[in-house]
């Protein structure tokens, strides 16, 4: 059974997923418009969750673009082409992946910290 805490996870990742992809209407790569997710395209993992649902670390790519050319072979040459498109469609600066790309510090999330920030997102979604 999913705790308090691992349900409000769930409905984070769920609503940051939801608003990227309606803000993008299209994977940001190729353009294709059907099977979007959500992609954290500055990688943090194993430093920080502070920037998990940050909006300006999510962008909407395809299945395809996703798994078969950015997870598939993390080449650079795409990594370049997603931050590019992430600064040319104003999701991001480059100051704020500077800045995502060098916080090293650790974000530990209570209740009440998963409770704010549901609705936060809500209300972004809400327009």
């Amino acid at each position: 059974m999913k705790t308090n805490k691992q349900k409000l996870i769930k409905k984070l990742d769920t609503l940051a997923s939801e608003i990227v992809r309606q803000r993008d209407g299209q994977c940001l790569i190729c353009g294709c418009k059907e099977n979007l997710q959500a992609h954290h395209f500055i990688i943090t993992k194993g430093r920080s969750t502070k920037h998990r649902w940050n909006l300006k670390n999510l962008i909407t790519l395809c299945y395809a673009c996703h798994i078969f050319k950015v997870h598939s072979t993390a080449c650079l040459q795409i990594m370049d082409v997603v931050r590019k498109s992430a600064i040319e469609n104003k999701i991001c600066s480059e100051a704020d992946i500077n800045e995502i790309e060098t916080d090293i510090s650790v974000a530990k999330f209570s209740i009440s910290d998963l409770q704010e920030k549901v609705e936060e997102l809500e209300k972004i979604k809400r327009g």
